[in-house]
């Protein structure tokens, strides 16, 4: 990969260098860790925007919208995205691995606890408090997406109009884009040809810092029809291997095959997904009971990541640790291949005004619907003041100081268990 001609003259320590695998896995790793719910989005943000400068602002928000648009775990389809955008399909299967093994060991280690010992004492005191501190950080993640991502008039019509959707018309995800895209091509158009539209709708607002606005200093994943096959081939034997071992025992292929289909085929989030995960492991296979989905939901909310990590639960309990990784890779690969079949045509289109427009467009109505899971989130999370205090603590912490989100988890987690 070559540097570009205009760099000749720049010292060592400034040209664009290549992001190592390492680095990835290491950035990606800690987001994963800290990351509760849609916080891992603003830790993303945090991470590879504001302090490494591997995106800009409006990189890292075409990911966020395409991690939207694609069936599956928005938070992990976005480390697939970003892994990709940096190294190809290398740097986006690593960016995926280790953005799940944090929560793909919590709740291996929760689950086996609860089923040899069918109690676990500290969970229900660290549920409510660790619950009411996803609250604030999840509130700075919305706050931190609002002012990148509306910040004009335009823009603000189609978040609110995103949040007033999901919260009071109740539409689903896929309903509610083509809304948003229909109308931002509408805004488009009237941009375009309407000069006073363009003046009024032109004004910024709630504009953030500049710090991420630097020139990157890293060299991206560049295309090429040769390295395009390669990820085609190596795909390919992911995939087969996959089915190879799903088909390997009825069990395997009852457990691979149905979180396969489900990671394929379902869009909006991952707590879309559990009404068919219950129907399917509860009622269909017998797998687990109602009140044993109950626990692994609540142990799900507990650990970092996406809920869809209650696979790893029921993958556990059918098969022990090899089910687990079965389960979870099944729920997450449908995404990743299609994330590494996309990503070069999605970021060529975002580069034409229009579609960059309509994407933006769609972003901001993304953002909107993150209103409608916070206040869910806190009609269900802060109950008394004591969790009142804990999620208020987070949101000011992670927002005026430097302190490391995992310090802030591990804290108010201590904090939850002396309290309750």
């Amino acid at each position: 990969m070559e540097i570009s001609s205009n760099n000749e003259n720049k010292p060592s320590s400034e040209l664009p260098r290549l992001v190592g695998l390492f680095e990835i896995a290491k950035t990606v790793l800690h987001i994963g860790l800290v990351s509760y719910s849609l916080a891992a989005l603003g830790e993303a943000k945090k991470s590879l925007v504001d302090k490494k400068n591997w995106m800009t602002d409006e990189e890292y928000l075409n990911g966020l919208a395409l991690s939207q648009l694609l069936p599956g775990a928005p938070a992990v389809n976005l480390n697939s995205y970003i892994g990709y955008f940096l190294r190809g399909f290398s740097g986006s299967l690593v960016a995926t691995v280790f953005f799940v093994i944090p929560c793909f060991i919590l709740m291996v280690i929760l689950t086996h606890l609860y089923l040899n010992y069918n109690d676990i004492p500290l969970v229900t005191a660290l549920f409510k408090g660790v619950g009411a501190l996803v609250v604030g950080l999840v509130l700075n993640t919305i706050i931190d997406l609002w002012k990148r991502g509306v910040n004009s008039p335009q823009l603000t019509i189609l978040a609110v109009s995103g949040f007033l959707m999901i919260y009071f018309l109740k539409v689903n995800i896929i309903s509610l884009l083509l809304v948003a895209g229909v109308t931002s091509l509408v805004f488009t158009f009237l941009t375009i040809h309407f000069s006073s539209w363009k003046a009024l709708m032109d004004q910024r607002f709630w504009l953030a810092k500049k710090t991420s606005q630097k020139p990157n200093m890293t060299v991206k994943f560049v295309f090429s029809k040769k390295k395009y096959i390669i990820m085609l081939i190596m795909l390919a034997t992911l995939i087969t291997i996959n089915f190879v071992i799903n088909f390997s025992n009825p069990t395997f292929q009852q457990l691979g095959n149905t979180f396969f289909k489900i990671g394929g085929l379902t869009f909006g989030s991952g707590y879309a997904m559990l009404p068919f995960i219950q129907d399917s492991m509860v009622n269909q296979y017998h797998f687990l009971t109602d009140q044993e989905f109950g626990v692994a939901l609540a142990l799900s909310l507990l650990t970092p990541g996406p809920v869809t990590v209650i696979s790893a639960f029921i993958g556990y309990k059918v098969a022990g640790l090899f089910g687990a990784a079965l389960a979870m890779a099944n729920m997450y690969l449908p995404a990743f291949a299609v994330v590494n079949l996309i990503s070069d045509l999605y970021n060529r289109a975002g580069k034409i005004d229009i579609i960059k427009m309509v994407i933006t467009g769609i972003v901001a109505a993304f953002i909107g619907t993150l209103w409608a899971v916070i206040i869910k989130l806190a009609g269900s999370s802060l109950i008394d003041f004591q969790t009142i205090g804990i999620a208020l603590a987070a949101f000011l912490v992670q927002r005026f100081t430097k302190i490391d989100t995992l310090w802030i988890i591990i804290s108010g987690a201590l904090l939850s268990l002396l309290m309750f």
